[in-house]
């Protein structure tokens, strides 16, 4: 993308990934609409293996080994992702349900103004907003942040398990020069 003045103020890639071959997204610009089309057909694909951070130094003697350490980082990092985005989740939706609840408290009646009848109707609408909200943005949150981050966690460990094992020797050669 260019700027009035012809300067460059963003760019990326033309090309993406599957498993371990790249395509190429073949551009077509018209005036200020441009057009990509993914060229995704063997004649263009390139072979690129990826290799994994760090591969070369791993301390895996089997493949046994490898699948154990490849579960526990895919555990891991879906534990983490299930924790931020519950968290980021029940707090946003709680910020903004006791917001709409105290906005609207004052239509509140029944079971909450028993419960709560000493406070403020605005306060009793924040309660009920904060305990809708949250529920609502947690569930958000596992739908938004955690399921991506298990996809992408469980395709990190499948890619791990099914390659060949790296070799120990190769890593050490380019490791001295």
């Amino acid at each position: 993308m260019k700027a009035a003045d012809g300067a460059t103020v963003a760019g990326t890639e033309l090309s993406f990934r599957v498993d371990d071959f790249v395509f190429p997204i073949e551009s077509a610009i018209n005036g200020r609409a441009a057009t990509l089309t993914p060229q995704f057909d063997l004649a263009h694909a390139q072979y690129r293996p990826v290799a994994l951070p760090y591969e070369d130094q791993a301390t895996w003697k089997n493949e046994q080994e490898r699948e154990t350490a490849a579960w526990n980082r895919m555990t891991s990092t879906i534990s983490m992702g299930a924790t931020i985005g519950t968290t980021a989740g029940a707090v946003a939706g709680g910020a903004a349900g006791c917001v709409i609840g105290g906005a609207s408290g004052a239509a509140l009646t029944g079971a909450l103004a028993t419960m709560f009848g000493g406070l403020p109707s605005e306060v009793q609408g924040c309660i009920a907003g904060v305990a809708a909200g949250g529920f609502l943005g947690t569930l958000a949150g596992q739908v938004f942040v955690t399921a991506p981050v298990a996809i992408a966690a469980a395709a990190q460990y499948f890619t791990t398990i099914n390659q060949p094992m790296p070799n120990k020797q190769q890593g050490q050669d380019q490791g001295k020069k």
